[in-house]
């Protein structure tokens, strides 16, 4: 998980919520389940109100990962059988979208019984709290201003949904820009506060009202009682660590795939002492610098190559 507070220091009231360590402390704390109650009932879609929540096993039932057991961020379960993922995603991975499908679709296909034919399955919701851009593409002006985002089964010229199966929503804070003054529903005030928890040294005075006074109580890091305190600072540094060593070894990589680039481009122009030669070794170079995360203006301007034929190595 990247992008998130990288040093914990001992001056900040209440956590980072959109880091693993803070989100866990809160929102995976089953005595704060009346703040998860009120977040969901602030982005699910219209009609949908939870009353109460009994916390479930994370781990998603008969499915792995390499090996691994995949746990979810939170999974929770209301009194009408209905199923709730909470999960927040502040560091960039591929194909997020089919991933939450994914995960969905194996908690809505555990909850069928052997030789059940009635279909009639409890619907799951999986809400994906997302700090960075996931590649959504929210250009155009249909998403000004907007900020959750819905998917589900849906007739697409009615929009009719027959009945409920899987729900996925998103949150998208990184998209998220307005000031507090400026949020007019309980979702909007949600994503501020969600966003900015870290900053805050006081409750602000359009926040005391719940269920934010609660959120503000239960991310007060001086609240903690011993053990919790302990687990969140380890969590923490644990956190840092692995941070520190997913970034050192990208930007190594990045450093290791630019040299290789070179050397390779260089090597090969110089060996076929040709026109060919030389045009290849600067497209070894530019792929490098592609895969550095480099500009395409500044490719161009150290490689010589044009836009037109750098798009193409890129295609």
């Amino acid at each position: 998980m990247g992008n998130v507070q990288k040093a914990y220091s001992s001056f900040q009231r209440y956590v980072d919520i959109l880091s693993d360590s803070g989100f866990k402390a809160v929102f995976g704390d089953e005595a704060n389940s009346d703040i998860i109650i009120g977040f969901l009932n602030a982005v699910l879609p219209e009609g949908r109100h939870v009353l109460s929540l009994s916390f479930t096993r994370t781990e998603v039932p008969g499915f792995t990962v390499a090996n691994k057991a995949v746990r979810l961020d939170l999974r929770c379960e209301s009194e009408s059988g209905r199923h709730f993922i909470v999960e927040m995603q502040s560091s960039w991975q591929r194909n997020l979208f089919l991933r939450c499908v994914q995960y969905a679709s194996k908690v809505y296909d555990s909850n069928s019984r052997s030789g059940d034919r009635n279909y009639e399955l409890p619907a799951v919701y999986l809400t994906g709290i997302l700090s960075m851009d996931f590649g959504f593409e929210r250009n155009g002006p249909e998403w000004d201003d907007s900020f959750i985002s819905e998917y589900t089964f849906r007739e697409r010229r009615t929009q009719d949904v027959i009945d409920e199966s899987i729900t996925i929503i998103f949150v998208e804070l990184y998209r998220f820009s307005k000031p507090l003054s400026g949020c007019r529903s309980l979702a909007e005030q949600w994503c501020y506060a969600l966003k900015h928890m870290k900053e805050f040294d006081s409750v602000p005075p359009e926040l005391a009202k719940e269920p934010f006074v609660s959120l503000f109580r239960a991310c007060e890091i001086a609240g903690f009682d011993r053990e919790k305190r302990i687990k969140y600072e380890r969590d923490m540094i644990s956190e840092r660590d692995y941070l520190n060593i997913m970034d050192s070894a990208e930007e190594r990589g990045m450093e290791k795939g630019l040299e290789r680039g070179i050397v390779q481009g260089l090597e090969r122009g110089r060996v076929e002492g040709r026109a060919e030669g030389r045009a290849e070794g600067r497209a070894e170079v530019a792929r490098a610098m592609f895969a550095a995360g480099m500009d395409i203006g500044k490719i161009s301007s150290l490689t010589g190559l044009t836009g037109e034929q750098l798009n193409k190595l890129r295609a």
